[in-house]
């Protein structure tokens, strides 16, 4: 079994114990925390409350996300949703307009909402999640699961999860398709400001600065200096497309510049 094959089955063991914990959550009997008025539609509304769990589309996420809320989610009906909107998520379909904001419901639950155990299993999935996106391809063939690695990490931040192990793991890796990631995704969103320039990141200004802390740290630094250095990704660097205005040579050489200086 390679590599890829493990991730996917941890993947998929992740969602299965999203299954499980949450599984004593009933579909609600009254009308979902959302918008019925031209948001969310009467048809979509009854069908997941009604249908079964793996009947539900990334379309009924899509319009329940999407949908205007309370500022305050009901847990239970959140609890009840979640292990299918992480199934839709691991096999890499879109459930907001945004990957950033994909769990923002969670985040909305009254504190405390979440017990240990449904707290962990999250974490769990977080990790096994950004594991396979950045070593290997997409569920689809696509060489990333969704977007890229500082929109997930943020989508996980905003769920009120852990991200330190997923920056943990990203350091660990050797496998050059996660420094290819590093290259690219800090080039376009830190080294220019030395700042997290997502968009949605301003409303999150700790996100902001452990990740700024996480990037300019030294040893992170001296980690990813020797990753830049590896001939197996010097190898993958040699075929990378880069983006039209900008070559990935010069995305490493600048990324290179600044973990240096």
């Amino acid at each position: 079994m390679n590599e890829n094959n493990k991730v996917d089955a941890s993947l998929q063991s992740a969602v299965a114990d999203a299954y499980r914990v949450f599984k004593r959550y009933r579909a609600p009997k009254h009308p979902l925390n959302a918008c019925l008025a031209c948001c969310l539609s009467e048809q979509t509304e009854k069908e997941m409350r009604t249908l079964p769990l793996a009947k539900l589309t990334a379309r009924h996420f899509y319009e329940y996300n999407t949908a205007a809320k309370g500022p305050e989610q009901p847990a239970d009906e959140v609890k009840y949703l979640l292990p299918r909107m992480l199934e839709l998520l691991a096999d890499g379909q879109d459930i907001h307009h945004s990957l950033e904001i994909s769990l923002r419901r969670v985040e909305s639950c009254e504190a405390g909402s979440f017990s240990d155990t449904e707290t962990a299993v999250l974490n769990r999935f977080a990790l096994a999640y950004f594991r396979q996106m950045l070593t290997g391809a997409g569920p689809h063939g696509d060489q990333r699961l969704l977007d890229d690695t500082i929109s997930v990490l943020l989508m996980f931040h905003i769920a009120g999860l852990n991200i330190e192990p997923l920056l943990a793991l990203w350091l660990q890796l050797d496998e050059p398709a996660s420094t290819v990631q590093f290259v690219q995704d800090t080039y376009w969103e830190f080294w220019k400001d030395h700042d997290i320039s997502n968009a949605f990141a301003t409303d999150y200004p700790a996100f902001k600065a452990l990740l700024k802390r996480w990037l300019l740290d030294p040893a992170v630094r001296h980690r990813f200096v020797g990753k830049l250095m590896a001939p197996d990704f010097l190898r993958r660097a040699a075929t990378e497309q880069g983006y039209p205005s900008v070559s990935f040579n010069v995305m490493v050489d600048a990324v290179f510049d600044e973990l240096t200086r």
